[in-house]
């Protein structure tokens, strides 16, 4: 498999287009009333499935990272066990299964190693092989140093396990952010709807009060406006959001 595309399932394509659908419907009447601008900002489409499928895309990427971080815990007390560093790999197997099962993303690659290895290709070919399809910076860091440790020599299983533990510790400093975080991105969902809940109930309540928006220019042009703000601040949110280690 390679991390460094997605493609949609069907089942994630239709979702999309309902998503897509739903946003575009929800622009066309909460500020326009206009059928015209729902087919308007219908090949809008096109640009939605590439974010889409950049943040499932993403999504994949961490899941393989938190695996990553798991199969090298169990490649570390295989290695303090007295196992090579090939059979740490394969033990590790074991607990991948365990703790995500036989069809997790890393579980596929260990099996892939197993055959690698069976017919001869060493593991730091087969590492590096997943290290460039990952795209991932803590799986290459692990393959330069398994690379290098192979080729000098020395005590490599300290080398390797203080390894895995730095690649480990920086992977679960960035889950802990995200938990962190988790609770803020659902203030800042609710706070994207809230306007809309807000328009309903008005309009609810107040029927014809905001009929002036949707009629004439000074009306198009400040929902239009009000659109641009909205969406401005939606991206500066989520840019907010986005943090790196």
């Amino acid at each position: 498999m390679d991390y460094r595309t997605y493609k949609l399932s069907k089942v994630e394509y239709l979702k999309v287009v309902l998503m897509y659908a739903g946003m575009s419907a929800t622009i066309a009447y909460f500020f326009y009333r206009s059928m015209t601008v729902f087919a308007l900002i219908a090949p809008g489409f096109i640009v939605f499935v590439r974010i889409y499928r950049n943040f499932l895309k993403e999504k994949q990427k961490k899941k393989l990272l938190e695996e990553f971080s798991e199969t090298l815990n169990s490649i570390s007390i295989n290695m303090r066990a007295g196992y090579s560093i090939e059979n740490a790999f394969l033990e590790a197997y074991k607990d991948i299964k365990l703790f995500y099962g036989e069809e997790s993303l890393m579980a596929e690659e260990i099996l892939r190693i197993r055959r690698g290895l069976e017919i001869n290709i060493t593991l730091e070919e087969l590492v590096e092989n997943l290290a460039g399809r990952s795209d991932a910076e803590e799986i290459e860091m692990f393959s330069d140093v398994l690379k290098s440790a192979k080729r000098n020599g020395g005590n490599i299983t300290e080398v390797l396990t203080d390894t895995a533990s730095r690649i480990r510790e920086s992977i679960c400093v960035d889950a802990e952010i995200e938990t962190i975080m988790a609770e803020k991105k659902l203030e800042l969902r609710i706070m994207e709807g809230m306007p809309f809940v807000i328009l309903v109930y008005l309009n609810i309540t107040s029927v014809g009060y905001f009929d002036v928006l949707y009629e004439g220019i000074f009306g198009r042009v400040f929902m239009t406006v009000a659109l641009l703000i909205y969406a401005t601040a939606l991206m500066l949110g989520r840019k907010i959001m986005r943090i790196s280690v």
